[in-house]
């Protein structure tokens, strides 16, 4: 919708509250937005969806009524247009309390270069009758000097006689920023813990961090296991870059025993960006969150090394729960690529039969992979690529985890996975006798193995009555030796079998057998007819394109022949599509972007659907898309268009107001949908897959 969203914060706590507000609707995109000197707002912004290398696009300003303008704007726009230098410091003083924090920083920077004599405006501010704006704007000037002149710091002491939340707040953290460059104000920064405001002691404790005060690191603690801090999130991490400044490794791994939680997790935190091994100490801890939050510390983004060969020992301890944890501590011992962590993976998986199926299938993976570990990491992703290691002690203890192996039907499934990707046919010994349970991955399994009975095994499974066995079968025919023409033939003289599609296509690829010829020439014809069965018509479409024959590009051959299930995981995870971030479904949030589609298959077919995905301009639904248009008398408007009738469209304006044009007065227009054609970001199949699933929304 190009909306304009509108928002605002108010103290919470340590932090702030975001409430949001009205929206501005839309109706251009808005590339960015700035208040401008004489106070309108201006929107930097195409113009419409057809932008070309070397387009300029337009600045458009939003402005009140000239009644309805704030007195201020006129002074506002002169002062910000003026010459700060040639201001005297009576001038500036006053600028330091203005209401547009673009003059009270014009006057602040500007102090700042004059020196002494604008460190004396700035010392003057300290009086409690002077606006609150004013006085923060001077602590913020004499910390800005600070920054190459610790000592200036001084300046700052008559602001301390105060009981103004954030002028002590603010106070803080300047003397924090300036950190152990300069000693003073520690004993108000201790005091400052204590402040019932919470902002107060927030900034405190990151200011005794940064200065080093190793005599606060007591009080830090009281801090962090205090109520307040329970309450807000703000605060535990301010007392945790206090620790991390106050206390050594050592000593902050010596709250592994402190009888708090946030206490501990704090200390985990500040360890972690100590990059420092003694976190290893708290994966002694009875609490999960505790564990995990020391899994993440050792394991996760630059990592902890000499600390993964600790978590990898925690899967020895078989009460553990947490997916996270296990995850993290089953990749430990994968990246340490010892025989000890490799028989911990295997131990793991002989006797910790209460943990979840998806840990234990994450553990014998990482036995598989162990010789060819993934250079990018299966938890966190990042790059992390390893040399390839001996294969011989795999092979060992997945012969011992066999029997386990074979007795759970997830795990058998990860083994078969295996061998389909990494083609080790010594894991199969085994496993010929499971063929009936898992006969399509065991047919795989085989082909990538390259097992010398895998012809027996695809005539067994040619013969099946499961449609997705005899898919796999038909598929791996050639790979085993047995003849292919017949087969599709076969296949292809019953429309209603599963394997149709799939026959269509292989048959294309037999260009060199006259049985093959003649008969695609013959389901050409029938296509040409229009006679082939609507849901192989896009088969039949790339078929003929595999032989070297376009055919037209029509629509009809998406709308039947998906599969419902493929679609809706398609809209529900597709990573570059991201169908549900801008449309609800059922339950789903709704972001308002796209219109909602939970009984779209009710209100729109399957033509209309295809027509919206490819071309989505063509055709908006109302109220959810924006038109740039010119009338026939030279005026040009822009907005929502919210109906679009045979004789009069409704658009409402960036203003909010509602404008009603009849269709006769329109000289041109462009409609513009905020979805891109999903022909860029999906192929037919994945297409025709969607509008299959949409169809059963009603």
């Amino acid at each position: 919708k190009n909306e304009v969203r509108v928002f605002s914060f108010a103290p919470q706590g340590a932090y702030f509250k975001f409430t949001e507000h009205d929206k501005i609707p839309g109706g251009n995109t808005n590339t960015g937005l700035a208040i401008g000197p004489d106070g309108a707002l201006f929107a930097a912004s195409y113009k419409n969806d057809r932008v070309k290398r070397g387009d300029v696009g337009a600045i458009y300003r939003f402005d009140v009524t000239k009644e309805n303008r704030h007195p201020l704007r006129d002074q506002t726009q002169a002062i910000l247009q003026s010459n700060e230098a040639e201001q005297p410091s009576e001038t500036l003083s006053i600028w330091l309390g203005h209401a547009d924090q673009r003059v009270r920083l014009k006057a602040q920077f500007e102090l700042v270069r004059r020196g002494t004599s604008g460190l004396t405006v700035f010392v003057a501010q300290a009086k409690e009758s002077t606006p609150l704006l004013a006085r923060l704007h001077a602590i913020w000037g004499i910390g800005q000097a600070a920054r190459t002149r610790p000592a200036l710091l001084k300046h700052l002491a008559p602001f301390w006689k105060t009981s103004e939340s954030e002028v002590l707040s603010q106070l803080a953290k300047v003397v924090g920023d300036v950190g152990a460059q300069s000693s003073l104000y520690r004993s108000e920064l201790r005091a400052g813990l204590g402040s019932p405001s919470m902002r107060v002691p927030f900034f405190s404790a990151i200011a005794l961090g940064n200065c080093g005060e190793k005599a606060a690191a007591s009080e830090l603690v009281i801090l962090l296991a205090s109520p307040a801090a329970k309450a807000d999130a703000y605060l535990r991490h301010a007392g945790s870059m206090g620790i991390q400044g106050t206390m050594s490794a050592s000593e902050l791994a010596a709250l592994s025993s402190h009888e708090n939680t946030n206490v501990r997790l704090a200390a985990i935190v500040a360890l972690r960006r100590l990059k420092a091994p003694e976190v290893r100490a708290f994966l002694m801890d009875k609490d999960e969150r505790v564990l995990l939050e020391a899994a993440r510390a050792i394991h996760d983004d630059l990592s902890i090394p000499e600390a993964l060969p600790d978590l990898a020992k925690i899967l020895t301890k078989h009460h553990l729960k947490s997916e996270p944890l296990l995850r993290r501590a089953i990749n430990a011992a994968l990246r340490n690529g010892s025989p000890d962590d490799l028989q911990l993976l295997a131990d793991f998986l002989l006797t910790n039969e209460g943990a979840s199926s998806d840990a234990r299938a994450v553990a014998l993976a990482s036995i598989l992979w162990w010789s060819k570990a993934p250079a990018l990491d299966p938890v966190d992703g990042r790059f992390r690529a390893k040399e390839p290691r001996d294969q011989s002690p795999v092979n060992a203890v997945v012969e011992g985890l066999q029997e386990t192996i074979l007795n759970d039907a997830k795990l058998t499934e990860v083994l078969l996975k295996g061998v389909i990707e990494l083609g080790n046919s010594q894991w199969l010994k085994k496993a010929y006798a499971h063929f009936d349970r898992f006969q399509s991955l065991m047919l795989k399994a085989l082909a990538e193995a390259k097992d010398p009975q895998l012809k027996d095994y695809v005539e067994q499974g040619l013969a099946s009555k499961n449609p997705d066995v005899q898919e796999t079968a038909r598929g791996l025919a050639k790979e085993a030796g047995i003849p292919v023409i017949d087969l599709l033939l076969a296949i292809l003289d019953d429309p209603k079998s599963s394997g149709y599609g799939k026959a269509l296509l292989e048959l294309a690829k037999l260009k060199d057998k006259l049985k093959a010829t003649a008969r695609f020439q013959t389901l050409l014809a029938q296509y040409k007819a229009g006679t082939t069965p609507r849901k192989w018509q896009l088969e039949m479409w790339q078929a003929a394109k595999i032989r070297g024959i376009t055919l037209p590009a029509t629509p009809e051959r998406l709308e039947f022949g998906g599969d419902p299930k493929r679609g809706k995981k398609i809209v529900k995870t597709h990573a570059a599509a991201q169908c549900i971030r801008c449309h609800q479904i059922g339950k789903s949030v709704n972001a308002g972007i796209g219109p909602n589609l939970t009984k779209i298959g009710k209100t729109r077919d399957r033509a209309h659907l295809i027509d919206s995905l490819l071309n989505p301009n063509s055709d908006l639904s109302e109220g959810y898309g924006s038109v740039l248009l010119e009338t026939k008398t030279g005026e040009q408007v822009s907005g929502v268009l919210e109906k679009k009738g045979a004789k009069i469209w409704l658009i409402t304006l960036p203003d909010t107001t509602k404008k009603t044009l009849a269709v006769d007065q329109i000289k041109t227009h462009t409609l513009m949908s905020s979805m891109p054609p999903m022909g860029l970001l999906l192929n037919e199949y994945e297409i025709r897959d969607i509008i299959s699933y949409l169809a059963t929304l009603r």
